[in-house]
């Protein structure tokens, strides 16, 4: 696949990446921006001098990223200990045009060492050009074993190799809610169980659900990525495998059946504002109802990222106290315990020493403690401590990571960009017109070509 093909995924992702990356935890902890304290950078300076060989190498390594303004503030300081220890200057660059500039730059034989992109795509790409260097060359399997999870590893591999490594995630399949007013289960054994909470608040006249489908050029991703979820814990990982990568079509039944249980969701009655309202509000403001004098909706379903975005506009919240999450409950006793994620994955193209030690000094567990002290993200690295999350919401995430059965990435990071705009389009289609599922799953059978 050639990475141009790709590039319009990120362009048109901009606004999501920026509301992602948006999300700090300053206003959540009433703090500058969280620092890690002197032991954590202490422990990664000797893990940067143990992944260099123990001996200051100099030089530098160039990386390709999607990261900008406080965002790539926020990794310098995870990288700035390596510096310090090695010697190794870390050239970082960031841009929105990500795939172009990736493909100009390995076509014209300049491609730079490490890369770093949410498009878990863009790094199968590469790694079907044969340009990706298998990290199993360079971090000790030991180390991959003990520091990440094995769907996670999984996802990164191909053809028997791995291309990339997590670097940040974000969890998914959140439900948010106020525990002032939130009179519901909080650990709900099924999905139906929850429904049946959110069925009887709507026949007595209140709307349960918070909705927003809009986002720019990729509205419709919020529905995309819950059904998503939904075919994942519904149908099992298997199948959600076989569906991404295009052995199961999306007229499948079990595809159809993700949708319909979204469907019952966003059904009249059961969300804020109804369609109409739903197709106009930006995901970054669904929440708000839940907050008004008299709360328009009781649950928002998105990411570890929206506590950042609500804290943001109603900063007076109480972590805990007046906003909460809880995990999505299991839609089907078959797959139980099972988190999706997103994030940022990393490879590496050019094997120089200085590339494999900041490689092998991101795949640590004392460079995860540091991702973990900006607040911004969470490290995919199940080895770092809990406490070394500040934020209250990172940290109980962090908690539901490590404790899920399994972990996996959501299928739309991995598909050709004319299948993720035809699956975030199909959305705002289903949300309009549920009745028309038949057609809107074969449009984007079609657009998968």
């Amino acid at each position: 696949m050639n990475l141009r093909h790709r590039a319009a995924a990120l362009a048109a992702a901009g606004a999501v990446v920026t509301a992602l990356a948006a999300c700090s935890s300053s206003e959540r902890t009433g703090q500058d921006e969280t620092a890690a304290d002197d032991a954590a950078v202490t422990a990664a300076e000797e893990a940067a001098l143990a992944a260099a060989g123990g001996e200051e190498l100099d030089g530098s390594v160039t990386m390709l990223g999607v990261l900008g303004g406080e965002e790539l503030d926020a990794f310098l300081s995870v990288v700035a200990p390596f510096e310090d220890a090695t010697g190794i200057e870390v050239r970082y660059e960031g841009t929105r045009d990500f795939a172009a500039v990736l493909q100009t730059r390995v076509d014209g034989g300049n491609p730079p060492d490490v890369v770093a992109t949410p498009a878990i795509g863009e790094m199968a790409a590469l790694a079907e050009q044969g340009a990706l260097v298998d990290l199993r060359t360079v971090v000790d399997d030991a180390v991959l074993t003990a520091n990440y999870p094995a769907s996670m590893l999984e996802t990164g591999t191909a053809g028997g190799e791995l291309f990339g490594l997590y670097n940040t995630v974000n969890l998914g399949g959140l439900i948010w809610y106020d525990p002032q007013r939130y009179d519901g289960p909080t650990e709900p054994e099924s999905w139906d169980e929850l429904q049946a909470w959110a069925a009887e608040k709507a026949a007595a006249g209140e709307t349960p659900w918070c909705v927003g489908l809009e986002s720019g050029a990729a509205s419709g991703w919020p529905a995309a990525d819950f059904i998503d979820e939904i075919l994942l814990r519904q149908a099992g990982p298997e199948f959600h495998r076989a569906w991404r990568e295009g052995t199961e079509p999306w007229t499948s039944p079990q595809v159809e059946q993700a949708y319909e249980t979204y469907g019952e969701m966003i059904a009249d009655g059961m969300v804020y504002g109804g369609t109409t309202t739903v197709l106009s509000t930006d995901f970054s403001q669904a929440a708000n109802p839940m907050f008004a004098p008299e709360p328009g909706c009781y649950l928002l379903q998105q990411a570890t990222f929206m506590g950042g975005i609500i804290a943001d506009a109603f900063p007076e919240l109480e972590p805990g106290t007046d906003l909460d999450f809880f995990p999505s409950p299991d839609f089907n006793p078959e797959y139980p315990g099972i988190s999706s994620f997103s994030g940022e994955i990393l490879g590496l193209i050019t094997d120089s020493p200085q590339a494999a030690a900041l490689t092998r000094y991101l795949a640590s567990t004392e460079a995860g403690t540091l991702i973990a002290a900006t607040g911004r993200w969470l490290s995919p690295n199940v080895t770092v401590a809990a406490d070394a999350y500040e934020d209250p919401f990172l940290r109980r995430a962090h908690e539901v990571l490590t404790s899920a059965e399994a972990t996996y990435p959501l299928g739309n990071s991995q598909m050709p960009q004319p299948e993720v705009d035809a699956f975030w389009q199909s959305g705002l289609a289903f949300a309009q017109d549920p009745g028309d599922l038949d057609a809107i799953l074969q449009g984007i059978e079609d657009a998968r070509g």
